[in-house]
């Protein structure tokens, strides 16, 4: 069985990039592509060795490597199972990619149009495995015959063939082939594909892979600013404090016209993903092939879940800026009719005075 083997690696930029400039084409052009010389894995060695960089316009990177592999299911089931010991050049592949990752990062600073106060510095490898022929029985077939392989592959299960009937009936291999030939199964940890379109859906599944990264990020942010604003909360001024309002209404602003920046360019990027893959649109199989992707890695969940964040933060800001105005203008007001029951007091004192 030969099998071209994808690995992706996403990762947050911690920025934002601005497409249509012609400096930040060019960099990407520099750096989107190069050739491995040497992919091994134990005493194996992988030829046809890549590596590609994707940069997408939410602010995530995708990182992928590529190469040939020769051997049967069961070996490479082994292989998946074991990806942290495959070694590009003599390091091993998640610290080659932490740190050709952390470069690009740094070099894409320069370019950046938006920078964010947080990153997601999880490290996360996806196979996804492209059979370059398709195998000896029809797909549905194969997969009936090579199941508990197939299901440990893509869900990360080395003892897969312990599994039990219920388990597998319970997450059942779906085929999201459109034709009877085609193979396409996905699940968390793993995609398996034999398709004509193997490109196109390589591409549906890295821009899944890399929205579900973002949204993680984005989760991370609100999380950050959830805490900053609890915090601003915890220390808003009584009213009888009346002297610290004015700083504490100056800090809520600052911090929410921060939170609106931020409000703004995440909205953005989470309704502004499917142009990444025009033929999404065109074509409905690989429409509906990105809509169950995208419900393989919950991305409906995780985009309420950022969506509520960013409520309720709002929420919080505006409560509190309506608190520190309105206390600070019925300081105001108090102050004005001191002012006043000064003056008249003052009047009546110099009126009594001029009595006498």
């Amino acid at each position: 069985m030969r099998v071209r083997v994808y690995l992706l690696y996403p990762f947050d930029l911690g920025l934002e990039l601005d497409f249509r400039k012609t400096d930040i084409q060019n960099f990407i052009q520099q750096v989107s592509r190069r050739t491995l010389t040497r992919i091994s894995f134990g005493q194996q060695i992988f030829s046809e060795g890549e590596i590609l960089i994707n940069f997408y316009r939410f602010g995530v990177g995708l990182a992928q490597v590529s190469f040939i592999f020769d051997g049967d299911i069961r070996e490479l089931a082994d292989l998946s199972f074991s990806l942290e010991n495959l070694r590009i050049g003599k390091t091993n592949v998640l610290s080659y990619l932490n740190s050709l990752t952390d470069g690009l990062i740094k070099q894409a600073q320069k370019f950046a149009v938006y920078r964010y106060e947080q990153r997601l510095t999880e490290e996360e490898i996806f196979p996804v495995f492209v059979l370059t022929e398709p195998p000896a029985e029809n797909a549905a077939e194969f997969i009936n015959k090579q199941q508990r392989v197939i299901f440990g592959i893509l869900s990360g299960e080395k003892d897969y063939s312990a599994v039990s009937d219920f388990i597998l009936n319970q997450a059942q291999l779906t085929n999201f082939g459109y034709y009877g030939e085609e193979i396409i199964l996905i699940k968390r940890f793993g995609a398996l594909v034999y398709s004509a379109d193997s490109q196109l859906i390589l591409d549906i599944i890295k821009l899944a892979l890399a929205q579900y990264w973002s949204l993680k990020s984005y989760n991370l942010i609100m999380d950050y600013e959830l805490d900053e604003a609890q915090q601003l909360l915890e220390k808003l001024p009584p009213y009888y404090k009346f002297w610290k309002m004015p700083f504490a209404y100056q800090k809520f602003s600052e911090e929410s016209l921060s939170f609106d920046r931020d409000k703004i360019t995440i909205l953005d990027s989470l309704y502004n993903v499917v142009g990444n893959i025009p033929a999404v649109e065109n074509d409905w199989h690989l429409k509906t092939l990105h809509a169950n992707v995208n419900k393989v890695f919950d991305l409906e969940e995780l985009h309420k879940m950022v969506e509520t964040k960013i409520s309720r933060l709002e929420e919080s800001y505006n409560s509190a800026r309506d608190y520190l105005s309105t206390n600070f203008f019925l300081l105001l007001d108090l102050i004005f009719f001191l002012s006043l029951a000064w003056s008249v007091l003052d009047t009546f004192l110099l009126w009594k005075v001029a009595q006498k």
